[in-house]
């Protein structure tokens, strides 16, 4: 942390070096890692508040500044509209960084959660599948695409038993078209996460997040990814044909045949048969209330385990096959004109020392 904030600029003139002003927030520690950029603990300096600043480097977006600008626009679409998604406070920019002030969820990521829960059942599920329902509900019916919900991005508000579930990181969404649902073609998102025509090329639109939703419930309900293979060329396949099971038996006996055919009707190959958002809200297992019959918190913390040992395993492989004339390399190209020009004053430059 640095000793003194950065200064902060407003531009007068084109040409004329702008005034410096005292910049409102200092950053603190590192939070975490998003799409295309770092987050850190930033501290309002008048007031001690805390939030979390996402830090995008301007040089390594160079050439892709629209996700940021994206980002930022839906950002302030759904901002304090909705409990369920997260709020941007405030942004700025430096000469190197773009940064967006937003909600500190001191509840921590979901898998965190889960991991340090005493017990787990269905209708804790359900508490979070429901409000993550909500929060993308809410964001189709204003024609916005997340593209990369997964349990990294689902983060609780606060540490209290009841905590309010937030979705984060819309670094991949995009508006679409109120009239086509089909307009989207980048092959984006998570792997594991993807829905069968991402994969595909075929073009997408809402029903990838619901794909998505299958997914995460299948993982919360039992610690690991429906549509896992030794290699992602498998992974995909598997996703492509829908080949997945409810394995091992003696464990989902324990689930509710709801859970599953609600996981059924979201990991459907043709999105025109997915259950839309607001369909999935009103369905069975949503709506009831599951008798605590299996703890599944034991049997999904040994899978995370495995999961997270063979994520290890991954990133070590990759590491060793990095070329040293690779490793590192930085990115030279110039960053391109700020995305910020023209805003109102009160939208702040900030000079870093």
């Amino acid at each position: 942390m640095a000793a003194n904030p950065p200064s902060v600029v407003i531009s007068k003139a084109e040409n004329a070096p702008p005034p410096l002003l005292p910049c409102p927030y200092r950053t603190g520690k590192f939070l975490g890692q998003g799409s295309y950029a770092k987050v850190k603990e930033a501290i309002e300096i008048e007031t001690g508040k805390k939030f979390a600043a996402k830090v995008i480097n301007k040089e390594f977006m160079a050439g892709k500044e629209m996700f940021f600008i994206n980002e930022l626009n839906i950002l302030k679409k759904v901002s304090k509209v909705h409990p369920n998604l997260v709020t941007l406070h405030s942004y700025f920019e430096t000469p190197l960084n773009w940064y967006l002030i937003m909600d500190l969820c001191e509840g921590g990521e979901l898998f965190e959660r889960l991991y340090q829960k005493g017990t787990f059942y269905e209708k804790d599920a359900i508490h979070v599948i429901k409000q993550v329902l909500e929060g993308i509900a809410y964001l189709h019916d204003n024609n916005i695409v997340h593209r990369d919900i997964k349990a990294e991005n689902i983060m609780f508000r606060t540490k209290a038993e009841d905590s309010e579930i937030v979705i984060a990181d819309f670094g991949l969404s995009r508006f679409i078209n109120s009239d086509s649902d089909k307009m989207l073609q980048t092959v984006c998102g998570t792997q594991g996460y993807m829905a069968p025509e991402i994969i595909l090329h075929k073009g997408h639109g809402k029903p990838v997040d619901m794909w998505a939703i299958g997914v995460l419930t299948f993982i919360i309900l039992s610690g690991y990814c429906p549509f896992s293979g030794e290699t992602v060329a498998e992974e995909n396949n598997n996703i492509i044909h829908c080949n997945y099971e409810f394995e091992p038996e003696d464990f989902w006996e324990g689930i509710s045949e709801n859970a599953k055919d609600f996981i059924r009707r979201l990991l459907v190959y043709d999105p025109e048969l997915r259950m839309t958002a607001h369909e999935a809200l009103q369905h069975e297992w949503i709506v009831s209330k599951p008798v605590d019959a299996v703890d599944l918190l034991p049997t999904v913390r040994d899978n995370l385990k495995k999961k997270f040992r063979k994520a290890v395993i991954a990133i070590n492989v990759v590491n060793r096959l990095r070329t040293p004339q690779n490793a590192g390399r930085p990115i030279t190209r110039s960053p391109s004109p700020s995305p910020f020009l023209n805003k109102d004053l009160d939208k702040l430059n900030i000079k870093e020392e």
